[in-house]
């Protein structure tokens, strides 16, 4: 079983989980084996704004938590950062947490090779004395991931509200396109043909909700999200109103041709979609974990006049990679 648990300080993943009567202590003790002195602020919870903390003593399974759900916590950072201690020989070694969020412990031989090929790898000469460029990118190759298209899509079509993302782009206007907004889409999955089991679904959007935001230049996505405390009252009114959310709205300054979402971008777009599927259900492939959720960009061309909007769904590889 694996989980995933979002910090403030990056997402980790949690997997070696066996059972079904796996509880937030068994979490918490798996990440104290690679963290030992992380210091929560705020306990493992459901929602990202860490309101609905988990109860420890019941199994997550019966909390709605499963393989490859998202779990939430606040951390204090400086109990994460990278530090330098000494092994048993007194070697001197650095601590250093990578981008999925495990911790490597590194000798200072390893760390401070500025020649090797890539960090802790040996310098290509060292491998062996002669290279042509087919060997030099069949290397290079085994430390690329590539993400492929789906072959056939789990949403055929989305329908917009006009006087809803007419709304959404008066923001974006307002500074010339200059900013990025985010918002949530709430609307219906509506089956193609009712009469077929199998058939594709459309998502027919009827509002949009813009959560509080600020819209950051030079942060990583352009935008940091800030806690909400609407978001139970807007899931309850959505919820009344026969409603639920079917995606996210994304609005951007003009890109260079070719460059349809950023990186932080799709990693979102596969969290929320990981998250409206339930996780990933088949511990295999995840070929269970349909969704019709989708992500929807908004920008203007180069006139400064057209506007342009685009939906999108990443695929089941990108859904297991998060």
């Amino acid at each position: 079983m694996l989980l995933r648990v979002r910090s403030n300080v990056g997402i980790w993943r949690v997997d070696g989980l066996n059972g079904t009567d796996v509880t937030t202590e068994d979490v918490l003790e798996r990440i104290k084996e690679t963290r030992p002195n992380v210091s929560y602020e705020k306990p493992l919870s459901k929602d990202p704004a860490c309101k609905s903390p988990l109860d420890t003593l019941i199994a997550l399974s019966k909390q709605g938590i499963q393989h490859g759900s998202m779990m939430y916590c606040q951390v204090d950072a400086s109990s994460c950062v990278e530090n330098t201690v000494s092994s048993e020989d007194g070697i001197k070694q650095r601590k250093v947490i990578d981008k999925d969020g495990t911790i490597r412990m590194l000798e200072p031989s390893y760390d401070t090779n500025s020649n090797g090929f890539r960090k802790g790898l040996l310098p290509l000469r060292d491998m062996k004395m002669s290279w042509t460029l087919n060997d030099f990118m069949a290397l290079d190759a085994q430390y690329e991931f590539k993400i492929k298209r789906q072959e056939e899509s789990w949403c055929s079509n989305v329908s917009l509200d006009t006087n809803s993302v007419n709304d959404f782009q008066s923001y974006l206007r307002r500074f010339n396109f200059s900013k990025q907004r985010v918002g949530y889409l709430y609307g219906k999955f509506v089956s193609e043909d009712e009469d077929k089991k199998d058939s594709k679904q459309k998502v027919m959007v009827e509002a949009i909700y813009e959560p509080p935001q600020e819209s950051v230049d030079d942060s990583e996505g352009g935008f940091v999200l800030l806690d909400d405390p609407n978001e139970d009252t807007v899931e309850q009114l959505a919820s009344l109103l026969g409603l639920r959310k079917v995606g996210w709205i994304i609005g951007h300054p003009p890109r260079e041709d070719g460059f349809v979402l950023s990186a932080t971008e799709v990693i979102t777009a596969a969290e929320l979609q990981l998250e409206a599927a339930g996780g990933l259900t088949n511990e295999d492939d995840g070929n269970n974990s349909t969704t019709p959720f989708v992500t929807v960009k908004v920008t203007i061309g180069d006139d400064g006049k057209n506007v342009s909007v685009e939906a999108f769904q990443v695929s089941h590889q990108c859904m297991t990679m998060v």
